[in-house]
């Protein structure tokens, strides 16, 4: 019975979405489109048939009781390899991280290493890298507003904050990793190390990958996107007043016109595993209620998309052999 109402929720959420695949096949006299493949949690990976980038990376999975004794954990490298060659990734440009929390930088220099990649993210993002002996010519540390070239694409980081669902209001595991972090190690060791929204430009596009349901206020304002990747976990736990502000400050603020929740699945099944997380700590459909009732007030009605997972889907459209 669990299972099905898991189930029952993730079909509301593809009905709530209106889910469009798009072409992920551009015509003959096209360049390819910049297609977006959802790996699960705030794992993307965006492609222009040139360049890849992928946000964070997470493949490991450490199970629910790793989380609540907080036992010592490390990358699970067969894991990994099995979860990039079913997605056929063998070259990335950057791994991104949101911010250092195992569920979103665990992982992420042990892909670099395997990919060929440069890992951005935090200080505290930076001695992870340093820990898993990544070298150091492949760590970026991104300052507020730092942008960085990747092929055709743009990438620049914006300092946000994580979900206020700590005690008294912080982030869950707050603090920096300060020095270089080898594992194996407790869990709580991957502090939050400071959260950023990530902007992505591509001359077809642009998106907007929030990882969490934080925000500073006023630190989009200026920045519009087209596609907004809207981190809810924990969000129904935050009630109607906080959801209206993120939704205000994080899409309307930045003018997405489509919007795809990300980090609702329960990151402690393994991997492909795709599920909600149970009610008692976040009730998803609570917060795909919230998010429907703030889409549609806008005119016309911002769109709501569910990502399938692990099947690419055109995000901007292709352009044509002259450029056009």
């Amino acid at each position: 019975l669990a299972q099905l109402a898991q189930l029952a929720q993730l079909a509301q959420l593809a009905q709530l979405a209106q889910a469009e695949p798009g072409r992920t096949v551009p015509p003959e006299d096209a360049s390819p489109a910049v297609t977006v493949t959802w790996l699960g949690v705030t794992t993307l990976l965006f492609d222009d048939g040139e360049t890849r980038l992928l946000t964070d990376g997470f493949f490991s999975r450490p199970g629910v009781f790793d989380l609540l004794l907080d036992r010592p954990v490390s990358p699970d490298a067969a894991g990994i390899d099995r979860a990039l060659a079913v997605a056929g990734v063998s070259r990335l440009a950057a791994v991104m991280t949101v911010h250092s929390h195992y569920d979103h930088a665990m992982d992420a220099a042990e892909v670099a290493k395997r990919t060929g990649a440069l890992v951005l993210g935090s200080t505290s993002t930076a001695n992870l890298a340093r820990g898993a002996g990544l070298a150091e010519e492949r760590i970026v540390e991104m300052s507020d507003g730092e942008t960085r070239q990747f092929g055709r694409f743009s990438v620049q980081f914006l300092r946000s904050r994580h979900a206020p669902i700590g005690a008294d209001g912080a982030p869950p595991m707050p603090g920096t990793i300060d020095a270089p972090l080898s594992p194996p190690a407790p869990i709580s060791a991957w502090r939050e190390g400071g959260s950023y929204s990530i902007s992505i430009v591509h001359p077809t596009g642009s998106a907007l990958v929030q990882g969490s349901a934080g925000y500073v206020e006023g630190a989009l304002a200026g920045h519009q996107t087209d596609v907004v990747f809207l981190g809810i976990a924990a969000l129904s736990r935050l009630g109607a007043d906080y959801t209206e502000t993120y939704w205000r400050e994080v899409v309307e603020g930045t003018g997405g016109g489509r919007v795809f929740p990300i980090h609702y699945d329960d990151f402690t099944r393994p991997y492909g595993d795709v599920r909600a997380f149970p009610r008692f700590f976040d009730d998803m459909e609570r917060s795909l209620d919230l998010l429907s009732q703030a889409a549609g007030r806008r005119d016309p009605p911002i769109r709501l998309e569910l990502l399938p997972f692990g099947h690419p889907v055109a995000l901007f459209p292709a352009e044509s052999a002259d450029g056009s």
